[in-house]
């Protein structure tokens, strides 16, 4: 499993944010960013026990992947960016990308 992969996935987002862009070009651009970085291996702020434990979930081609990134423009608080994914079982509801605040996971 790549990331590549898992960038073919359905993409989601909380109502919450969902608001939070809604008439925000500055805040939509920044998750935006968020998005692209972790597409491209950068989950912000975790350690490195996470982003080890992200990248054996990759390796094995089942689980998780949970990046986090601050607050910035019209977000409330800080944010997760996390997929869920699964070679075993392609196409399932759960083979998914949210975006949410770090309080609704």
């Amino acid at each position: 499993m790549t990331l590549k992969d898992i960038r073919q996935q359905e993409l989601l987002q909380t109502s919450s944010i969902f608001e939070a862009c809604k008439g925000s070009p500055d805040t939509y651009k920044y998750i935006m960013e968020c998005i692209t970085r972790f597409f491209k291996g950068d989950y912000g702020e975790i350690d490195e026990e996470d982003t080890a434990a992200n990248n054996q979930d990759l390796q094995e081609g089942e689980g998780h992947i949970l990046a986090r990134y601050k607050a910035a423009y019209n977000l409330e608080s800080d944010i997760y960016i996390e997929a869920h994914f699964s070679e075993s079982v392609p196409g399932v509801d759960a083979n998914n990308t949210m975006i949410m605040y770090c309080n609704e996971r």
